[in-house]
């Protein structure tokens, strides 16, 4: 396992870079802390037709999924799951929309395909010799540029036998992202959902990864708005928008076990996330507990009725 950095450093992805604000927000320092906001970008509006090609990135996104979950066997290695979902990517005549990527200008660029985190690396595990083994909980996210347009999504794969406990896991972070697809509507705050997915979460007795949230998406894989898993001050007070149709959204859940420690919420009785670190390779999200987390993840576009999933997965696989 790859050394973790110190653990008094604040996991910052590239999810909450999408504005200059995202640092302080993480730091803790409220918002009335900052002085004056710079106005908020607008979210985009994709006509039919940009909806359709980002509907090829999905389709490719899905297969490339597929053909990485089927190669988390006992004994595999992660770089053999990124060569797998790579080699659709490729065949599909599609780029990695990750490979290259940078966190900021100074950070070391992503060297794969896909991100493959296992067990207690929570997202942006980059691949490598590391072997699979039965037991392991392993998140797959995958981003597919087609023709200019981006789609991106994430499964969990358990290996071989895993812990009833892990299951269970899995398949609450599963449920949360079908509940907040099912909850898409126009005219709907994001909040509502963000909230759903916060019940959802601790009623099942897992704790959120606050500093890690879903987000806008189309020619930039990373766009407005944020699409965060809880309540938040921030999102009350300034980050909260209504569903329109023709935006294009990445929603992503994630859980961590808590191992019987309790949630901590902050002064406003909001929950705070499960704390983590960023490995020393400069991109792996670790839980300081050392405890498993699930990850699901899927691209819409809002429509008049709600919403059409752009990444739909394989049955099995979803």
């Amino acid at each position: 396992m790859i050394d973790a950095a110190p653990k008094t450093g604040i996991a910052r992805s590239w999810w909450v870079r999408l504005d200059t604000g995202a640092a302080e927000r993480l730091s803790g320092r409220l918002a009335e802390q900052r002085g004056p906001r710079a106005p908020r970008p607008s979210a985009e509006i994709r006509s039919q037709a940009e909806i359709e090609f980002m509907a090829e990135a999905g389709r490719v996104a899905a297969m490339a999924l597929r053909a990485a979950a089927v190669a988390c066997v006992p004994g595999a290695t992660t770089a053999a799951v990124d060569g797998a979902a790579g080699g659709v990517i490729a065949a599909e005549r599609c780029e990695p929309a990750f490979l290259g990527l940078r966190a900021s200008p100074e950070a070391p660029a992503f060297p794969a395909a896909t991100c493959v985190s296992v067990n207690e690396q929570v997202v942006h595990g980059i691949p490598g010799e590391r072997r699979l083994l039965e037991g392991d909980v392993v998140k797959i996210d995958c981003g597919v540029r087609c023709r200019g347009w981006c789609a991106d999504a994430a499964v969990t794969v358990a290996v071989g036998r895993v812990s009833d406990d892990a299951l269970a896991m899995i398949a609450r972070a599963r449920a949360m992202l079908d509940e907040a697809v099912a909850m898409v509507a126009p005219g709907r705050r994001w909040s509502q959902i963000a909230e759903r997915l916060q019940c959802m979460a601790l009623e099942g007795g897992y704790g959120l990864l606050t500093e890690l949230i879903g987000h806008g998406i189309g020619r930039r894989l990373h766009e407005w708005p944020e699409a965060p898993n809880s309540l938040s001050r921030s999102l009350l007070t300034h980050r909260d928008f209504t569903l329109l149709p023709g935006m294009t959204l990445a929603i992503e859940p994630m859980v961590a076990m808590l191992g019987g420690s309790p949630v901590r919420r902050d002064e406003d009785g909001h929950p705070m996330g499960v704390a983590t670190c960023v490995a020393a390779d400069g991109w792996t999200v670790e839980a300081l507990s050392g405890l498993p987390s699930a990850h699901f993840e899927h691209t819409i576009a809002v429509t008049r009725e709600g919403s059409r999933v752009l990444t739909r997965l394989p049955e099995g696989i979803r």
